[in-house]
């Protein structure tokens, strides 16, 4: 998956590789990374194998399941992160600034705006939304001077509900948001679409100025992408930045 947006302030491009980016790198090490150190090695290797990409910087972070967001300033490269911080999303309002974040089940969340240079990324599973990170994010804009109607929130793929069963612990934290979010399998389990979660908590906080884009894709048993329920020990890499 990969998309690009033309904009009157440059080109947003955004997407997701997964399996098939993957498998050079997996193949020349026999297995995926395991410290937060060789995951930003590794994600940065496959990043840059894009060849119009080379010479760009490329951020990630040590994720964590919170809604830490970290700020990607015009100063910051990627060794800034060489060491990557704790956090769960990235934002920037530079040029040429790589931002990525890593999932295998949870919501990959691309927001940028349509009138200002702009871009995030944030990695948003059950944890992540019932903090509300998404949110948090849009929050920071609005104190800052972005209007809702300038920003577009897109989700990327992510574990559908009829493949995502939850207990009651998780489940009580999201069946006030109806069956469509959390639907009830019985004895005890529910069936859970975090991405459709997160469009009604927006819509929710904010109302329906924003635009939001889920093409629910999903990421169970995908010959394109990996999923933890499915026993994968990849990682789907989702990223972000804006070129002039």
């Amino acid at each position: 998956m990969k998309k690009e947006i033309p904009l009157t302030y440059g080109k947003i491009t955004f997407g997701t590789l997964g399996k098939l980016e993957s498998a050079k790198y997996w193949n020349e090490s026999n297995h995926f990374p395991k410290s937060p150190s060789e995951w930003h090695t590794f994600t940065k290797n496959v990043i840059l194998s894009i060849n119009r990409f080379n010479g760009y910087d490329v951020f990630c972070l040590n994720q964590v399941h919170g809604d830490t967001i970290e700020k990607v300033d015009g100063f910051s490269n990627g060794s800034d992160f060489f060491e990557p911080k704790e956090g769960d999303g990235l934002w920037s309002v530079h040029k040429n600034k790589i931002l990525v974040v890593r999932t295998a089940d949870c919501v990959p969340v691309f927001l940028y705006s349509t009138k200002r240079p702009f871009v995030s990324i944030l990695h948003s599973g059950w944890k992540g939304t019932m903090l509300g990170i998404t949110e948090k994010m849009i929050q920071e804009l609005l104190g800052q001077g972005f209007q809702l109607d300038e920003l577009v929130l897109e989700l990327g793929p992510y574990i559908q509900k009829q493949n995502y069963e939850v207990g009651e612990d998780v489940a009580n934290i999201f069946e006030e948001l109806g069956k469509e979010v959390c639907f009830p399998k019985g004895k005890g389990k529910f069936l859970l679409d975090v991405g459709i979660a997160i469009e009604k908590r927006v819509k929710r906080m904010f109302g329906d100025n924003i635009q939001i884009v889920n093409e629910q894709i999903e990421v169970f048993q995908s010959p394109q992408f990996f999923s933890h329920r499915a026993k994968e020990e990849g990682r789907n890499l989702n990223f972000i930045l804006w070129e002039s």
